[in-house]
């Protein structure tokens, strides 16, 4: 019951509060009083009713007590008039004033009223006045605010209060003041019910616009976050490659300065050139992974065929193609994988098989498109290309594949149709 409580407090954005026995959600009330719940579209509107009521109720009820005498069963109506003004005071009073036993004074108002004007409504056979209007409007509040079985005790109270007054009068003030007063606070019970499930459907409906909009707004946080991881990768790779290709291309030249041999400088000046050509490549590598990310990026076979005449143009080396199956586009983050997978590869095979036979294979499938990049055995004496990187290609490949449903495998391979053993790549991502 506490936790629920509590959790009904933080659910709401104002000071709010239970009704007494209550221990349903559709019982949260605002600090301002009984039975006004932050959910009832008709709680403003009403306010105005309210005082009329109040100020019609003493009016009347004035009438009543200036016509009744002051002693025997006229005293008890007297009495009874005043306790019924009195609660409707503290029912007004409890409902406006925001005061942290507002709803309890409010709930004291309505049974006061409501019990005394049953009390009056089966005692009085002339001048009723507003008796009967007491208790009407108190099962209204109370029944459209507590659970319907409460609701009902407090009702049935009411009945008896009606029933047993009306019946120390007589026969006839039970037929008459006893059914007709009891029919009409029946009648208000099916009303506040009516009312009471009126106020829960327009909770349920704030309630569900609230989820709502807080799932659209974490729902696009997660997507401005998940596009800024994505952006921030990809720049990473570029510059990861290019800063790669960019150290081993000025080590080999330092390392052909310092040795001296003959035709070193002309060899390290070529190196030179090759620096400043991946440098250029770089920048448009960034612009490529911007427009891949907008979804504008070229079809994959022109970028493995792109990379593929790179790597012939640095190494001298074969490198071929093939594509299987219709080609198509694919999603924006499948092909920038299928491409970096592709690219990264290469750049293995430059570090650790220079001059091997390279061959890209791409299938498209059904639901994926398979990437497989095969090298043969080196040609070439390893260079300073095989100690630069961190070794956290292939790794990095993989964790990308798996963030978009593929997967990635890397191991030795045959590779007698390229020329030995040498070494293969398998990645899978749905298109």
């Amino acid at each position: 019951m506490r936790l629920q409580r509590d959790r009904l407090r933080t659910e709401t954005d104002g000071p709010m509060t239970l009704l007494p026995w209550s221990d349903e959600a559709g019982e949260r009330v605002a600090g301002r009083g009984l039975a006004e719940s932050r959910h009832d579209p008709t709680a403003r509107e009403t306010a105005g009713v309210r005082f009329v009521f109040l100020l019609a109720m003493i009016v009347i009820q004035a009438d009543t007590i200036a016509n009744l005498g002051w002693h025997g069963v006229d005293l008890v109506s007297v009495i009874g008039s005043f306790l019924c003004i009195i609660g409707c005071v503290a029912w007004i009073v409890g409902w406006i004033v925001p005061w942290r036993y507002s709803p309890h004074l409010a709930l004291a108002g309505l049974l006061v009223m409501g019990t005394f004007g049953a009390l009056l409504s089966g005692l009085l056979t002339n001048h009723l006045g507003a008796s009967p209007a007491f208790p009407a409007a108190a099962a209204v509040v109370i029944t459209s605010r507590w659970p319907t079985k409460r609701a009902a005790i407090v009702i049935g109270w009411f009945l008896l209060v009606l029933v047993a007054a009306a019946a120390t009068r007589g026969w006839s003030q039970l037929e008459s003041n006893g059914l007709g007063y009891g029919s009409l606070f029946l009648g208000m019970f099916g009303l506040g019910v009516g009312r009471r499930a009126y106020i829960l459907r327009a909770e349920s409906a704030e309630k569900l616009v609230q989820e709502t909009e807080r799932a659209n707004h974490e729902q696009a946080h997660a997507a401005a976050l998940a596009e800024r991881s994505r952006i921030a990768r990809e720049i990473h790779d570029v510059l990861a490659h290019s800063l790669a290709a960019l150290t081993v291309q000025l080590e080999a030249a330092d390392a052909l300065l310092e040795s001296g041999n003959e035709g070193g400088v002309e060899r390290a000046h070529a190196y030179v050139q090759k620096s400043r050509r991946i440098a250029r490549e770089g920048l448009v590598e960034t612009r490529r992974a911007i427009a891949a990310l907008r979804e504008d990026a070229p079809p994959l076979p022109e970028l493995l065929h792109g990379l593929a005449d790179a790597y012939r143009g640095d190494t001298g080396a074969q490198a071929y193609v093939e594509i299987q199956g219709l080609t198509r586009p694919v999603q924006a983050d499948a092909g920038l994988t299928v491409y970096r997978a592709a690219q990264e590869s290469l750049t293995n095979v430059r570090k650790h098989a220079p001059g091997a036979t390279v061959r890209l294979k791409l299938v498209y499938g059904n639901e994926e498109v398979i990437l497989t990049v095969a090298n043969g055995a080196a040609t070439e004496p390893p260079s300073a290309l095989a100690e630069s990187g961190g070794g956290y290609g292939l790794a990095g490949l993989k964790e990308r594949a798996e963030l978009i449903g593929g997967s990635l495998e890397a191991g030795p391979y045959a590779a007698e149709d390229l020329g030995g053993p040498g070494w293969r790549v398998i990645l899978r991502v749905n298109s």
